[in-house]
């Protein structure tokens, strides 16, 4: 199989044309066969009818010239015989064995080969027919047919269905060529998008899918997804390596560079455009870099132009551990190096003044003392460790920097901005290159620019920052609320610090606390006002007993609606507060916990209770949950069906599997529903989706309905539509049935 293969053409046009022409000649090769077949039967036969015919015609023209002995007669309606181009011989036999034969003396145009004269001899033989007139034999009439004749015919007729064929097959050939290579040949498209995408930084043109077929256009458009899909990772990548203030440059294995942020292009004094698809070799020739080689390393130093650089390489492997690259980091450690080389200085020449002062001491007579030079290294390794600690202190301070929420924009001694954090340049889109070397009333002016109105219109100034932080509306990169600070740097190298913070989520806590407080307000005052309103009328008049008693059942109706709503407060808050902790989690026979919450409830008087389908839940599942949540789930479910269908109408619970892994608990009414704006706010507090009061409720049923089944792991779903009932779906995910455990009992469920 591998010698075949490699007899195959390499390209897949190649080898697709390979294919066709080779079906194409076997189906013309198959179809000329039967043609041939055809040909000579067909032909075969024709000739043979044709003879017969022949022969009847020619037997009653000589009769009457055999009967008198009209030879010359006779003669002559021979040659008229052999003119048809069917008959080689004509001949005429009379009974007493005198034979009259006419030969033809001319040959066929082409010469057919021996073996088709020869096979087409053996199936036709000479046609004979007696004359017989009045009851007497006079003769026979022989007609021989022209075998020469017939097989150059059939032969002419082969060699023409020969040379169509072959036509046919190199023409078909040619035809399919042409689009072939235009639609198989886009596959060459696909390379030039992976180079493109192998040099980085370059616009990716997506391959065209117009004239290409329909599974190459579906290939090509995942083809164009994942590259889109990768560019966006590349500039989601080049937006987070422009905020670090270190040079990054990402290296592919053949040592090119292929991604690399502004940083990096200005320690190297190179335009950022031009890096990309360069070598690393080329670029920084002091390291001597292999990325297909090196097993990575950090702190490497190095002169580069007029800096110090430092750099660190990682390398990138891919998932079967082969080298795919490296990530090269770059630092300017030119000031640190300079301060290492004046301390260096500065002990050196410290070290040569004690040296001569002991070369001094000894011409004087003294013996010179070790503890100068004892004293110069142990200096300079208290310099080394304190040059060690700066640095780790720079990174702990830089990783503080990149890993904190909060912006900081430090000011130089000049009152310009010398340092702006990674998180800063998030929350205001400012970039370093913009806000670098500002002044206080550059960098005000363009952070005001971002403000939202009406803040866009208040100046700011960033000394009246000192004294109260100020909060404002960010309308760009994105709405968000931002509080501004300035604060005393405690140095003269960074003699204060800009200090902003996102408090947008501190806001909107605020808002929606505001928000509940006043609702829940509003929603125990209405009873309250009630329960003050009617004792009053108790204190200052006297009714009947009749008049107490109605008056002392609504106090009893407005105290039992405080108090529902206090209990759904207090289990809405314990829910929130304490999560799952108070959940009670154990295996539960869930068609038996359904039928004894159906067989619990109290429908209102006048309605049928529940209708319960367990059908299709069969065999019955297992859930891991707090039975007793889950009835009180239930139960809140059933309470709004009912309230919501005053009208009448049935209310079934409804048990159903839903999938391989979940089990849904339908509760269905038949009610007044709910449109679209309705069913999205229902599940929030206090929302009432019917606003005539005449429907009795807290509008916390729900709420609770929606904390309960997500914190045993479901979800809850609504369906509904205005005049036709609402269904509500918890979908829980299956556990397994106990081993020898019966179902939860119904106790335990209530």
């Amino acid at each position: 199989m591998s010698r075949f293969a490699a007899l195959l053409p390499r390209s897949l046009v190649s080898r697709v044309m390979l294919i066709y022409m080779a079906a194409l000649a076997l189906l013309v090769s198959v179809g000329l066969v039967i043609f041939i077949i055809y040909e000579f039967n067909s032909t075969l036969e024709d000739t043979e009818a044709d003879s017969q015919a022949m022969l009847a015609m020619l037997v009653p023209m000589m009769a009457d010239s055999a009967v008198i002995g009209d030879y010359d007669t006779i003669k002559r309606t021979l040659d008229h015989a052999i003119a048809h181009p069917l008959f080689e011989r004509a001949a005429f036999i009379d009974l007493k064995g005198a034979r009259l034969e006419v030969v033809r003396q001319d040959h066929p145009d082409a010469t057919p080969p021996r073996w088709l004269v020869a096979r087409i001899a053996a199936h036709l033989q000479p046609v004979n027919a007696p004359i017989h007139v009045g009851g007497r034999d006079y003769g026979v009439t022989r007609l021989t047919l022209w075998n020469e004749r017939i097989a150059a015919d059939m032969w002419q007729a082969t060699r023409v269905a020969l040379l169509f064929a072959v036509f046919g097959t190199l023409g078909g050939g040619a035809l399919v060529a042409w689009p072939l290579r235009r639609w198989l040949g886009q596959l060459d498209r696909v390379s030039a998008l992976g180079a493109q995408l192998q040099l980085g930084g370059q616009e990716i043109r997506p391959v065209r899918t117009d004239e290409a077929p329909l599974e190459f256009q579906r290939t090509f458009e995942i083809v164009n997804q994942v590259a889109a899909s990768l560019q966006a990772e590349r500039a989601q990548a080049a937006v987070t390596l422009a905020s670090i203030a270190e040079g990054v440059a990402t290296i592919n294995r053949s040592g090119a560079i292929v991604l690399s942020n502004p940083v990096f292009a200005q320690l190297l004094g190179t335009p950022a455009a031009t890096l990309l698809g360069q070598s690393v070799q080329h670029v920084l020739p002091e390291l001597d870099i292999d990325p297909a080689t090196e097993a990575g390393w950090q702190g490497r130093r190095f002169e580069h132009g007029e800096q110090v650089l430092e750099a660190s390489l990682a390398p990138v492997r891919a998932e079967l551990g082969q080298a795919a690259g490296a990530v090269l980091v770059l630092r300017d450690v030119s000031e640190q190096q300079a301060l290492e080389n004046r301390l260096r200085a500065e002990l050196d020449a410290r070290a040569h003044a004690m040296q001569a002062m002991s070369e001094l001491l000894g011409s004087a007579g003294s013996a010179p003392s070790a503890a100068h030079s004892n004293a110069v290294e142990q200096l300079s390794r208290q310099v080394g460790d304190m040059v060690a600690r700066l640095r780790r202190q720079t990174d702990q301070l830089r990783a503080i920097f990149n890993l904190t929420p909060d912006g900081f924009i430090a000011f130089g001694a000049d009152r310009r901005v010398q340092y702006i954090s990674p998180a800063c340049a998030l929350l205001t889109a400012l970039r370093d290159r913009d806000v670098l070397e500002q002044d206080e009333a550059g960098l005000a002016a363009l952070l005001q620019g971002r403000f939202a109105e009406p803040e866009h219109q208040r100046p700011l100034r960033l000394q009246d920052l000192r004294d109260e932080p100020r909060i404002v509306k960010m309308a760009r990169p994105m709405p968000r609320i931002l509080s501004l600070a300035l604060h005393d740097g405690g140095g003269t190298e960074t003699p204060q610090l800009l200090h902003i913070r996102d408090v947008s989520q501190q806001f909107e806590v605020d808002r929606l606390k505001s928000e509940f407080l006043t609702t829940a307000a509003h929603e125990l005052r209405t009873p309250m006002t009630s329960v003050l309103g009617f004792a009053e009328l108790l204190i200052q008049r006297d009714y009947t007993p009749e008049r107490q008693r109605e008056l002392l059942q609504r106090i009893h109706r407005q105290s039992r609606a405080m108090m529902d709503i206090l209990d759904e407060l207090l289990d809405l808050a314990r829910i929130e507060s304490r999560h799952a902790l108070d959940f009670q989690f154990c295996p539960v026979e869930l068609p038996a916990l359904c039928r004894q919450t159906v067989d619990d409830f109290g429908a209102p008087d006048g309605r049928e209770p529940p209708a319960l389908d367990l059908a299709l839940a069969l065999p019955a599942p297992w859930v891991h949950v707090d039975p007793a949540k889950l009835g009180q789930a239930l139960r809140n479910l059933l309470s709004n069906a009912y309230k919501y269908s005053p009208g009448g109408g049935s209310v079934t619970l409804r048990l159903l599997r839903h999938g391989a892994g979940e089990v849904d608990i339908e509760v269905e009414d038949r009610g007044i529903g709910m449109n679209a704006e309705e069913l999205e706010r229902v599940t929030e507090r206090f929302y009432r989706a019917d606003r005539s009061g005449a429907i009795p409720g807290t509008g916390l049923g729900m709420a609770i309905v929606k904390e309960i089944v997500e914190l045993m792991g479901g979800s809850l779903h609504l369906r509904s539509e205005p005049g036709r009932g609402t269904t509500a779906t918890l979908r829980l995910p299956l556990t397994d049935a106990p081993d020898s455990a019966p179902a939860t009992s119904a106790a335990a469920a209530a």
